[in-house]
């Protein structure tokens, strides 16, 4: 082969992200930091732009304030960001504490009930309106961060998901300069 021609196909798959499937061809991932120092270099400077990551844990193990320091860092450096809060829990008062720009926040609110009196299909559907709004704003382009919050959902409710929900966000993640975050109890992505 020509090496004009593996010019093109290296440029050709560098376009499609496709660039590390040929040895010696991976550049550093594009990171964005959180705005908590520690946490930035305990996992290589921050969040990876163009890839879904997850915040998981038990309640008051620290998933909010994570989340909302990666908020206010986007926020305060003029960025555009996205929430998609499933169960109507997000609290804009502490956002604006953490120092969340809230101008600069779409919140995509959900159905505002108790997970835990709830009827399971009220559940189902309130999930699923909210992958499905992650989706349209992740597609949609232009927003530095995109969460998806499912905290306090049932993990059962959560993994009866078909299994392409996660690539799928993935894959529309994978063509943006956006760090997708997905925010639950525990692992959901199936990454």
């Amino acid at each position: 082969m020509s090496s004009s021609a593996v010019r093109s196909l290296e440029t050709l798959l560098h376009h499609r992200k496709l660039g590390c499937t040929l040895p010696g061809l991976t550049a550093p991932p594009r990171v964005m930091a959180t705005g908590l120092e520690a946490f930035d270099r305990a996992i290589g400077g921050g969040w990876r732009q163009g890839a879904l990551s997850e915040i998981v844990g038990p309640r008051s193990a620290g998933r909010t304030h994570l989340m909302l320091a990666t908020l206010a860092k986007a926020t305060q450096q003029g960025q555009v960001v996205a929430l998609v809060d499933a169960l109507d829990r997000f609290d804009p008062n502490s956002a604006a504490e953490a120092g969340v720009d809230l101008d600069r926040v779409l919140w995509v609110r959900g159905i505002p009930v108790l997970a835990e009196q709830a009827r399971p299909a009220v559940i189902d559907q309130a999930v699923k309106q909210a992958v499905r709004a992650c989706d349209l704003i992740l597609r949609a382009g232009g927003f530095a961060v995109v969460a998806l919050d499912l905290r306090n959902i049932p993990v059962r409710r959560l993994q009866a998901l078909p299994s392409i929900t996660w690539l799928r966000l993935a894959q529309v993640t994978e063509t943006q300069e956006t760090v997708g975050l997905l925010m639950g109890d525990a692992p959901i992505g199936r990454s």
